[in-house]
């Protein structure tokens, strides 16, 4: 968040959802003309952008995309930026991002409601891609990329031991404490990052933010919340996991390479990577579900969702959202981003995500396995429902990692981070102006 004092738009007793301010004021997008195409402005950072960019492009004459690289870790403030000098030339009409950003961005009124230019098109997108781009009945985001959640297995670490792999985090815990024996971890866990531990949550049924009338009802403290600190407490003090910062990558890569951490959870954007690094294992890794939560017979995806959304500042809405629709639902774009060497190796958010699916699939690391990879994928399509970021979802993060980080040191204790972060994300909305409910 910065410094400035954030002018909350979904705030007080007017939730207002939303966002008709400023209409939509546009880039440098050009008007267009009969002789002259329509530009839109793109900020992406994402592998495969370039060539999607070109395919949209090549195949209209009307419409032009530019595309300009913005970091993703750069991209709310350079939105933020643009939207407070209220300089459409330094705006853009398309952004990739996704969920945990859409949320806090659109509160302030910095991008807008996209639902009625996308309802046409809804049908396009797989079911419950749309809504976890919105906040009650406003849409921010026109989806792209979806993290269907699965696990994979070092299969000798297991064979070895004549182990089952396990189908519950209850189950990794027993499973974990056979392998600390031998040295092995069951698990990573990365201290500036508690994503795992939220997505648990999220999986089980927590809801943090949700809305409630005319205001956010705030809990960080419920049943599945408490139940996903406590899986983390006993990882974290049965010593059975490892400790590596994401920072630190290719010491985390040779780790798994050296059969030292015997499970990922993970998503097919990962896939790629772990392959590149991958040398004495590549072969010997074996897909698998993910992991069941709170005694749920059947998994359930929890994870942030990409699209595109579009500024406040863009003039032309309705052919920035029709220019999105088409990245994010036509064959060229969606294997330009879903190819997990060239791309991202995206899981694409449309209806039918089955003709892009074995090309995501990396068969030098599953080896054997690497037929099982789709059906794995089926078995992960379907996702934990109702999850929203709120106005604050930013710095509520940037709170909850650094709330992690020390109980990932022993200094405080998982669960008291669920009491913490519950009087703080509260009173952080409150200051801001925000109506909010306990």
């Amino acid at each position: 968040m910065s410094s400035a004092k954030t002018r909350w738009v979904l705030g007080g007793a007017a939730f207002g959802l939303v966002v008709s301010i400023a209409g939509c004021g546009g880039g440098d997008e050009e008007s267009g003309s009969a002789d002259e195409p329509l530009t839109l402005q793109l900020w992406s950072d994402k592998e495969g952008a370039e060539e999607a960019v070109r395919a949209f492009n090549d195949a209209h004459d009307d419409v032009r995309i530019q595309l300009t690289n913005v970091p993703a870790a750069e991209l709310s403030n350079t939105l933020n930026n643009a939207h407070e000098a209220g300089d459409p030339a330094g705006s853009a009409c398309l952004v990739q991002s996704d969920n945990r950003q859409g949320g806090a961005l659109l509160a302030q009124g910095i991008v807008t409601d996209l639902g009625d230019y996308l309802e046409p098109s809804a049908d396009r997108f797989a079911a419950g891609a749309i809504e976890a781009m919105s906040i009650a009945d406003t849409v921010y985001g026109v989806p792209n990329q979806r993290q269907p959640i699965f696990t994979m297995f070092h299969a000798p670490t297991f064979e070895e031991r004549d182990l089952a792999y396990p189908t519950t985090w209850e189950e990794a815990i027993d499973v974990g404490k056979e392998l600390r024996e031998d040295g092995v971890h069951i698990f990573n866990l990365a201290g500036e990052d508690p994503s795992t531990w939220m997505n648990m949550a999220w999986q089980a049924g927590a809801r943090w933010y949700s809305v409630d009338g005319d205001a956010w009802r705030i809990d960080f403290t419920d049943e599945a919340s408490r139940y996903a600190a406590d899986i983390m407490q006993q990882l974290l003090d049965e010593d059975l996991v490892e400790r590596i910062s994401y920072a630190e990558y290719a010491a985390m890569m040779q780790e798994y390479d050296n059969g030292r951490i015997a499970m990922r959870q993970l998503s097919t954007w990962q896939l790629a990577g772990h392959q590149r690094q991958a040398d004495k294992t590549l072969g010997e890794w074996e897909p698998a579900p993910n992991l069941s939560v709170m005694g749920a017979d059947e998994p359930l995806s929890a994870a942030d969702t990409g699209g595109f959304l579009v500024p406040s500042l863009c003039e032309n809405p309705e052919e920035a959202v029709e220019a999105a629709v088409w990245l994010a639902t036509s064959e060229a774009p969606i294997t330009y981003l879903a190819d997990p060497a060239e791309g991202s190796g995206w899981y694409p958010a449309v209806a039918d995500p089955n003709p892009y699916l074995d090309a995501v699939v990396p068969r030098e690391l599953f080896g054997e396995y690497a037929d099982e990879t789709v059906p794995v994928i089926h078995e992960s399509e379907e996702f934990a429902e109702g999850w929203v970021y709120g106005p604050n979802s930013r710095a509520m993060y940037e709170e909850l990692a650094d709330q992690w980080g020390k109980a990932m040191n022993g200094e405080i204790t998982v669960a008291s981070i669920l009491d913490h972060m519950q009087e703080w994300t509260v009173n952080d909305l409150r200051d801001q102006g925000v109506n909010v409910v306990e």
